[in-house]
């Protein structure tokens, strides 16, 4: 008994011995290059494991007497005072020893191994997820990566796909050294853990420990007692080539002593390894981890760290989002990763040789992708990339009449894949110009509704990607249209006559000519845009002109015109529509010239012809004033159409003042249709 207390005593003391030397003054051990250890705390020190970007390392002690997990934060120049993962660390009231700790591939999430249950040998995988810097009690990872028999030492690869991690296999052991293989686990396309497949020789010889897999995806770090080493387990490293296919491995010589030496952490951008050297004498145990700087040969391949955060597009309020890599020629998806909720942040790894297409999703939300070329990286690459998404976009809506291209104001009713209405925000710009404030993730029917047009609708989906957080699109709305009958006829006989019938839109500005089909007995049929005003006239040769307007908006409107045309001869009157005058004044107004055009046409389309221009008024007044105003008012109109180039020889202005009424002047209206000028054929040539 005397013996074993003394033999205690010997042991601490020479551990206390070896933590204040240097690695020069430990005889027998072949660490001067290395030199000397990272003292984190007063116990042994296993298994450093880095998040890749460097600021957050994990590691293993035994302190408390039972193994742990402690967390240190980089402070540039040195490391902070070590942290129990508490939630971990306590986890079923503390029992257990808990190793081999591993980040994913943004610090999140943490992976280790531990015999909760107390039974060492159901050691199983768990992992740890960090919330608001606070980790979650540990988690199983479960079948198929957990066994009956010892799982653990696991590492999680930047690309969140595959899980390299030991198992047990017949209890191997050799000459009392603790023997594993390493085995592997890749994710499906729904990010489910598939059955572990163990590695193939150069990995797997007989007796590997502690597998850690480089950012890049596919460099291998492993610890392993085969041939040619130093001593003890010694460092490898072995690289992907093709599926299941490993290179050779190598013995990293500048880290292998004669001790048992683990495998190294590296985070991004560094040729910096930390790493564990355990004493190789079993009875006496002592373990610290070591830093030291690594060959060019022996680093991961180059990778592109791409960072950034994931907010609202108008908030700017950090949210949640799906990344996923995929090659940008071939499409095949290559990783998927999760950002931090709470803060937006999100992080990740591309390793050199392919090129790579980010996208950024949420559900209900738009899409983003950026393109990262990596393929022929000659270094390590930081890029920062800040993405906003947005979950409604804004429709510019432009409606207006499919034929004239006018705009018009429509009412917009927009119901969703339920055939809900919803209650989108409408703005209108200008006429027939709106913005409207949709909600993506669903299928739109829009209906378009205005006075004397057909509805319209058209489909809108926002169920699929959506890059854009505006849109513009063209509805064209098309008119109603009602079926008009002309009826153009001899007024002496009464039979029909094929002429040309020319319609005029009075609402848009646009002289719209019609060439209308004859059909019997002089009638056409005609189709015109319902709510809207129309002049018609018709002005065949050797026949009176007919001018009259239309106006399809009053309800009561006809949708017929008997027009009876005067056969020009001798002593044939036409009334003139729409001559007016100043008040008092012989002074035309502006008006009456489209009127005196149809005279100008009807003298041109007949030159035979001679007229008189003949003004009348009603009895207001005395009959001279009457008689001076009207021969002044039949001058006016005669000169207007000398200044139409209609020769004065084949024109004649009389005023016959209040002498020969049409109407007796008893009302306002009779009075009105008194006031009038009139055309008469004096003669035919």
């Amino acid at each position: 008994m005397k013996n074993q207390v003394f033999y205690l005593f010997l042991s601490k003391l020479f551990f206390f011995i070896l933590v204040l030397t240097s690695s020069e003054q430990l005889a027998g051990q072949n660490i001067t290059a290395i030199g000397p250890p990272i003292d984190f705390s007063a116990g042994n020190e296993y298994d450093p494991a880095f998040s890749n970007d460097g600021k957050l390392l994990a590691f293993v002690s035994d302190k408390s007497g039972q193994y742990k997990i402690y967390l240190s934060r980089n402070m540039g120049d040195s490391w902070s005072e070590p942290e129990e993962i508490s939630e971990i660390n306590n986890f079923n009231n503390g029992e257990g020893n808990i190793r081999y700790p591993s980040f994913n591939y943004d610090g999140s999430v943490l992976y280790f191994s531990a015999d909760f249950e107390k039974d060492s040998l159901n050691v199983e995988i768990y992992y740890s997820k960090k919330t608001n810097n606070t980790w979650s009690e540990p988690i199983n990872i479960g079948f198929p990566v957990n066994s009956k028999n010892y799982d653990g030492q696991p590492s999680i690869s930047a690309d969140n796909n595959s899980l390299f991690f030991t198992r047990n296999v017949n209890d191997s052991k050799l000459d009392d050294v603790d023997c594993k293989s390493i085995f592997l686990s890749t994710k499906n396309s729904d990010g489910e853990w598939q059955n572990p497949e163990e590695l193939p020789i150069p990995i797997n010889t007989g007796c590997e420990q502690c597998p850690k897999i480089g950012i890049d995806n596919k460099t291998l770090y492993f610890t392993s007692t085969r041939d040619g080493g130093k001593g003890g387990f010694d460092v490898y490293k072995s690289r992907l080539i093709a599926k299941n296919v490993w290179v050779p491995a190598e013995s990293i010589d500048t880290l292998n002593t004669e001790n048992n030496d683990f495998t190294p952490s590296f985070f991004f951008n560094s040729d910096q390894a930390y790493f564990t050297i355990e004493q190789a004498d079993k009875k006496l145990k002592m373990s610290k981890i070591y830093k030291c700087t690594i060959p060019p040969q022996f680093l991961p391949a180059q990778n592109a760290r791409l960072v950034g955060t994931i907010n609202e597009l108008s908030s700017k309020k950090p949210i949640d989002a799906q990344i996923i890599v995929s090659d940008p020629v071939t499409s095949s998806i290559i990783s998927k990763y999760t950002n931090d909720p709470e803060n937006g942040k999100y992080e990740l790894y591309l390793p050199r040789g392919n090129n790579y297409q980010i996208d950024f999703h949420k559900k209900d939300y738009s899409h983003s992708f950026i393109l990262i070329e990596a393929k022929d990286l000659k270094s390590n690459k930081d890029i920062t990339r800040n993405i906003s998404l947005y979950n409604t976009i804004k429709l510019i809506l432009n409606v207006f009449d499919q034929e004239i291209f006018r705009p018009i104001d429509a009412q917009i009713e927009i119901r969703n894949s339920k055939d809900e209405i919803i209650d989108a925000p409408i703005e209108k710009v200008q006429n027939g110009r709106y913005t409207i404030d949709i909600p993506l993730g669903e299928k739109y029917k829009f209906l378009l509704k205005a006075n004397y047009y057909e509805t319209h609708s058209f489909d809108f989906d926002l169920t699929g990607i959506v890059q854009f957080d505006e849109f513009e699109k063209d509805a064209e709305l098309i008119a109603n249209k009602v079926d008009f009958i002309i009826a153009v006829s001899d007024e002496a006989t009464q039979s029909g006559l094929p002429v040309e019938v020319i319609i005029t839109n009075l609402d848009n500005n646009e002289v719209i000519r019609t060439t209308a089909t004859a059909g019997s007995d002089g009638k056409y049929t005609i189709k015109l845009r319902d709510g809207d005003k129309y002049s018609v006239s018709v002005s065949p040769k050797g026949y009176s002109f007919y001018n009259t307007t239309v106006d399809l908006k009053k309800k009561q409107a006809p949708k017929k015109l008997d027009v009876k045309l005067k056969q020009l001869k001798e002593d044939t009157k036409l009334t003139l529509n729409d001559i007016t005058f100043e008040i008092n004044s012989a002074d035309l107004n502006e008006s009456s010239y489209e009127e005196l055009n149809r005279v100008v046409k009807l003298m041109n389309d007949n030159p035979d012809i001679n007229i008189e221009i003949s003004a009348h008024t009603d009895n207001l007044g005395s009959d001279a004033y009457n008689l001076r105003l009207s021969k002044r008012r039949a001058s006016s109109v005669e000169a207007y159409l000398l200044e139409q180039n209609v020769s004065k020889n084949r024109l004649i202005s009389i005023g016959y003042g209040e002498s020969k009424p049409q109407y007796p002047n008893d009302t306002d209206e009779h009075k009105a249709l008194n006031r009038r000028v009139e055309l008469k054929i004096i003669k035919i040539q």
